[in-house]
């Protein structure tokens, strides 16, 4: 019900930001670790993504997932995680104003 009645959501490509996009909350999708392709689309849907740093590992690799620290392109790296690090926040900002405009 929260979810549902919701401004907008923020969030990962998890089960939570489908859920949002079902229920027609707006979303803002941080993402990196899967494909363009792979994740819901509309027009109530911002899809935050860097394709300058490594990405898409979600659809090349399969996902371990007893391993909460999964970056299996980089793990113990300092480029461990770029996919998400790489999204400044003020980007963030600037999608949230612009899917509520």
């Amino acid at each position: 019900n929260d979810l549902q009645h919701a401004e907008f959501y923020i969030g990962l490509g998890s089960g939570l930001s489908w859920l949002a996009w079902a229920v027609k909350t707006p979303v803002v999708l941080i993402s990196g670790f899967s494909e363009p392709m792979t994740e819901f689309q509309g027009e109530n849907v911002v899809r935050i993504f860097n394709p300058d740093v490594c990405n898409g590992c979600f659809n090349r690799r399969r996902l371990d997932p007893r391993d909460w620290n999964w970056c299996p392109d980089h793990k113990s790296t300092p480029r461990e995680f770029e996919c998400t690090k790489n999204i400044h926040p003020t980007r963030v900002i600037e999608s949230i104003k612009r899917l509520m405009k």
